[in-house]
């Protein structure tokens, strides 16, 4: 068996062979798709970044601004995982003895990035909205 011939050409998935003629809609379905494959926690996280933001989203707020301060947006991460870390408390009471600081750096860093995405996406759909 010759390892080194080159696998035949496939032709990929058609909707995104040109990146110029795929309308914004489509892109949003199949975002929308490959995020009800997120993992359970991750997916749970995402729905309460979504909740806050929306009670952010208004004309002026900071999350439309050119270049949001790091700063706020840290000292909102650090507020969302206040509100995670309550709502884990109330669901599951914490055990005796139980650390759970490495737990909430990964869970704080998976927040970060959810929220710099769902800002970013955001920020997307308003600039769009704009100019249609």
């Amino acid at each position: 068996m010759d390892y080194y011939r080159p696998f035949p050409n496939y032709p990929g998935y058609q909707p995104y062979r040109n990146w110029d003629q795929i309308s914004e809609d489509r892109v949003m379905e199949d975002l929308e798709y490959l995020q009800q494959m997120y993992p359970t926690y991750a997916k749970r996280y995402q729905v309460r970044v979504r909740e806050i933001l929306d009670r952010m989203d208004y004309e002026g707020s900071m999350i439309y601004d050119q270049y949001p301060d790091k700063w706020q947006l840290d000292r909102l991460v650090r507020s969302i995982i206040t509100i995670l870390k309550k709502e884990e408390r109330d669901i599951n009471p914490p055990q005796q003895g139980e650390t759970e600081d490495t737990k909430w750096m990964w869970i704080q860093e998976l927040v970060t990035v959810l929220l710099y995405y769902e800002i970013l996406t955001r920020r997307q759909r308003k600039h769009n909205r704009r100019f249609f």
